[in-house]
């Protein structure tokens, strides 16, 4: 029965991305941006977002968001403006969650960093250029931190480590991280399940980058007796 869930809660995490935050650009003034956005999406307002957008880039930002609203609910959304210029908008986007998977409810904590373009005061263009995800059992007192590069060189080698705040000791009942070729295809690259204990409390894992520029996503699983949890990390590869 763990290992099924297990299995159930790997395919949901990976066949539902979490790409819907990221719809976001440059004309529009930025708190005003970052507001009505937080503000649209808190209160499910669809036609205040469409708003927002020019008709290419809602009709790909709602498809994600009615699949997201279809699987996840009791969602809140924070939106900020971190940085504001000519070409572009960057904004630090988190996300707050439940879901339900195989009768036991998950919490999902996000948080993106986003690149937008506007277009005539519309949202025109989107890019995510850092996110990580944590989905575990709720109410699990366990506090995970994701420790590791958030740009990395082509060809680089690199460490994922999970940091746990109380240790594992022995108590680690299965754990497994998977590297995705990109956000929406589940294959994977050679370098598949496996990941060690360390002496600090926590999982860790040597991680190749490709060859070719782009983004990585790593994501993790493990059990404990605590609860179950799911960790994704998207990571730019650069020359």
């Amino acid at each position: 029965m763990q290992h099924s869930r297990i299995a159930k809660l790997i395919s949901f995490f990976l066949l539902c991305p979490l790409t819907i935050n990221s719809t976001f650009s440059k004309n529009i003034d930025n708190q005003f941006l970052s507001n009505q956005l937080e503000q649209s999406l808190n209160a499910n307002r669809n036609d205040a977002l469409k708003e927002l957008f020019v008709k290419k880039s809602f009709k790909k930002f709602n498809k994600y968001y009615l699949d997201f609203q279809k699987n996840y609910t009791d969602t809140k959304w924070t939106i900020k403006t971190i940085s504001n210029d000519l070409e572009e908008t960057i904004l630090d986007v988190k996300i707050t969650s439940n879901t339900e998977i195989d009768d036991q409810i998950y919490s999902l904590k996000s948080k993106q960093i986003v690149k937008i373009k506007t277009l005539n005061n519309k949202i025109k263009s989107y890019n995510i250029i850092n996110e990580e995800s944590i989905l575990n059992s709720q109410d699990s007192p366990l506090v995970i931190k994701i420790i590791s590069p958030d740009n990395v060189l082509t060809g680089e080698r690199y460490e994922i480590n999970l940091i746990i705040e109380k240790p594992l000791d022995n108590s680690l009942i299965a754990s497994g991280m998977i590297v995705l070729k990109n956000n929406r295809n589940i294959n994977q690259s050679n370098d598949e399940f496996g990941i060690k204990p360390n002496q600090s409390g926590g999982l860790f894992k040597y991680i190749q980058a490709p060859l070719n520029p782009g983004f990585q996503t790593i994501s993790a699983i493990f059990t404990h007796p605590e609860g179950i949890y799911s960790i994704t990390k998207k990571i730019k590869v650069g020359l």
